[in-house]
C-alpha cells in the first residue's frame, strides 16, 4: 500500500509560513523556510531512483536542530535512518555493518567516523529556491527508522519500524497531546530514542515550535521559564526528580506549561502524591506506555488535571486516585489490545499483547525472535499479528490497565530497556567473575542498576576478556572493590547497561530449585 509522505503538513507551513520559528536550537532561531530547506537538501541526497526498501541511512548525531533536518530529510525521500551518537565508536562500526549501511550524513564534524561507502555532507547554509510541495509517497511496509533495544556487546537487537507505523500513531499523538501552531515543544531526549519523534514530529505537523538547549538536563526549570515551553515529555526517573526539586524549593511549574508527558518506567504513587501537592491543576499529566517494537505510544492516561482518569477523587494519601494502582491507561484509536493469562499464575496478571498498524516489521536479520514476539493468533475481534510485549497487567474496573511488571527479566533504567540476562552474560566474561545477578534498586528517587558477582580467588588464571578503559576507575570503584570491572565493561557495551555499582559477594543467593534469586540477593547486600 502506497502512503503519501507523513511530512506533508510540515512542508505546507513552510511554504506557508516560512518565516515562522521552527526550532530554537541553543538560542539560535531556525524557520520552518531554512528547516524545509536543509530538509529539501537531505532528501535529494538519499534519493534513490530503484524501489525499496533500502538499507537505513545513518545520522551521526550530535543533538542539534541539523539532526532534525537529517531526520526530517531521511523521511522526506521515503527512506528509513538509523541515529549513531557522534561518541559511538567501535559499536557504531558494528551496528552499522550488520544493518548494512552504506549512506551516512554527517551533521557536525567528529573526531572519528563509522565506515561506509558514501559520507554525506549536506550544505547547511542559507536556504536557496522555493520549499518543495512536500515528501516522497512511501510504500507502509518500508523502514522509517531503526532503533536498538537492549544488546549486550555492541551487536544490540535492531527494531525496524515501518512507515505506515508513523502514519497510525502522529494523527492520535497530535490529538492527545494538544499540538497546535501555538506549542513549543522541548526537545528533552537525543534523537537515537523513539522519544524524541514524540517531542519533534507532532509540533513541526501542526506549525509548532520545539526548543533544543544543552542545559536542560541540568537546568530544566530555567529552560521552560525561559522558553514558554508548552509541551514537555520526560522520562519518569526525571519527573520524580524534578518534582522534588519544586517541591524542595518552593517553586511552582512555569506557568505556560500545559502538557507534562512521562512515560518509560512505571509511576510510583508516593511520587503522584507529590505531584498533586504541587498544586498544579491547569498542567495534564499524562502516563505514556508504548515499546520500541509498537512505534512510540500505544496507550495512555491522564493522572492529574484537565481530563484526570480519576476526576473528582479524592487526592492521594486522603482515599487514593487509584486504588487499583497508578494505569497506564487505554490503547490509542489504531490500537488492539489483548491481556492473556499465564498458565503458571491464571488468576494473576496476564501478558499484554498489541496489534494494529503501529507495530514494527521485527528485529532485523533475526526471524527466530521476530517469529517468537511477533504471533499471528485470534485473541478476540478475528485473527491478527500481535507483539507480545513481555509486560503484566490487569484491567482495572474502570477499563484502564494498570502495569505490575515484566514477564522475562527486562527492567527500565532511566528510560532504557535492560535485559538483566545480557548485562549478567556481559559481565560474566570479565576476568575473574565466576557467578553474577543484575537487579534494579531504588536510589533515592530513581532506579539504579546493581550487579552482584563472585570473583575468583587471588591466583587463580582469569578468563580473556578486553583491556581495562583508559582513564581512571569510574566511581564507586574505591567502596566496592570492582572499579576494574567497570572500566573493562564500560569497553563493550553501551553506557546504560554498565551498573551504577559492581558488588563483590562470597555467594549469590538460590532458590530451592537452584535458580538465582536476584531480589533475594539484593537484599541481603544492599
Amino acid at each position: 500500500m502506497t502512503l503519501p509522505s507523513v511530512l506533508d503538513p510540515f512542508f505546507a507551513v513552510a511554504r506557508s509560513h516560512p518565516e515562522r520559528p521552527a526550532v530554537i536550537d541553543n538560542g539560535m532561531t531556525v524557520g520552518y523556510g531554512q528547516l524545509a530547506a536543509w530538509a529539501g537538501v537531505v532528501a535529494d541526497l538519499v534519493t534513490t531512483r530503484t524501489p525499496g526498501p533500502h538499507p537505513p541511512v545513518a545520522v551521526v548525531a550530535h543533538h542539534s536542530v541539523r539532526d532534525i533536518a537529517a531526520i526530517l530529510g531521511t523521511l522526506a525521500a521515503g527512506r528509513g535512518y538509523v541515529v549513531v551518537p557522534g561518541e559511538a565508536g567501535d559499536r557504531a562500526d558494528a551496528a552499522l555493518r550488520a544493518l548494512g549501511c552504506r549512506e551516512l550524513i554527517v551533521t557536525a564534524e567528529t573526531d572519528r567516523l563509522p565506515a561506509v561507502d558514501r559520507v554525506l555532507r549536506p550544505h547547511w547554509g542559507p536556504s536557496r529556491g522555493p520549499v518543495r510541495d512536500g515528501g516522497r509517497p512511501v510504500r507502509a511496509g518500508d523502514p522509517a527508522y531503526v532503533l536498538f533495544t537492549s544488546g549486550s556487546t555492541g551487536a544490540p537487537k535492531a527494531v525496524a519500524v515501518p512507515h505506515g507505523a508513523l502514519h497510525a500513531v502522529l494523527p492520535p499523538l497530535r490529538e492527545l497531546y494538544g499540538v497546535g501552531p501555538d506549542t513549543v515543544s522541548l526537545n528533552f531526549t537525543r534523537v537515537d530514542g523513539d522519544t524524541s519523534l514524540e517531542e519533534i514530529l507532532p509540533p513541526l505537523l501542526a506549525g509548532g515550535m520545539v526548543v533544543l538547549d544543552g542545559d536542560a538536563e541540568a537546568d530544566l526549570d530555567r529552560v521552560l521559564t525561559e522558553h514558554e515551553v508548552t509541551l514537555v515529555n520526560l522520562p519518569v526517573d526525571y519527573w520524580h526528580i524534578y518534582t522534588g526539586h519544586l517541591l524542595e524549593t518552593g517553586r511552582k511549574l512555569p506557568g505556560d506549561l500545559e502538557t507534562f508527558v512521562i512515560g518509560g518506567e512505571a509511576v510510583r504513587a508516593d511520587m503522584l502524591e507529590r505531584w498533586h501537592r504541587l498544586g498544579a491543576d491547569g498542567v495534564r499529566l499524562l502516563n505514556t506506555y508504548g515499546s520500541t517494537e509498537t512505534a512510540l505510544v500505544t496507550h495512555s492516561a491522564v493522572l492529574a488535571g484537565p481530563g484526570a482518569e480519576a476526576a473528582g477523587a479524592e487526592p492521594p494519601g486522603a482515599g487514593g486516585l487509584f486504588p487499583e494502582g497508578v494505569p497506564i491507561g487505554r490503547p490509542l484509536p489504531s490500537v488492539r489490545q489483548a491481556v492473556v493469562p499465564r498458565p503458571e499464575a491464571p488468576d494473576g496478571p496476564g501478558e499484554l499483547f498489541v496489534a494494529g498498524p503501529q507495530l514494527a516489521t521485527g528485529y532485523l536479520d533475526d526471524p527466530g525472535r521476530t517469529a517468537a514476539r511477533f504471533v499471528e493468533a485470534d485473541l478476540g475481534g478475528g485473527p491478527a499479528r500481535w507483539y507480545r510485549t513481555g509486560d503484566l497487567v490487569h484491567e482495572a474496573a474502570d477499563g484502564t490497565l494498570v502495569f505490575h511488571g515484566r514477564a522475562d527479566h527486562q527492567v527500565k533504567i532511566r528510560g532504557h530497556r535492560v535485559d538483566l540476562l545480557d548485562v549478567e552474560e556481559a559481565i560474566g566474561r570479565l576476568p575473574g567473575v565466576t557467578a553474577v545477578a543484575a537487579a534494579p534498586h531504588a536510589k533515592g528517587e530513581h532506579t539504579a542498576l546493581v550487579a552482584f558477582v563472585v570473583v575468583a580467588p587471588a591466583g587463580t588464571a582469569p578468563a580473556p576478556g578486553p583491556a581495562p578503559a583508559p582513564g581512571p576507575a569510574p566511581d564507586g570503584g574505591a567502596v566496592d572493590g570492582t572499579g576494574a570491572l567497570r572500566a573493562r565493561l564500560r569497553a563493550t557495551v553501551p553506557p546504560h547497561l554498565v551498573p551504577d555499582r559492581i558488588v563483590a559477594v562470597p555467594e549469590l543467593v538460590h532458590t530451592r530449585t537452584g535458580k538465582v534469586d536476584r531480589a533475594a540477593t539484593r537484599d541481603r547486600y544492599l
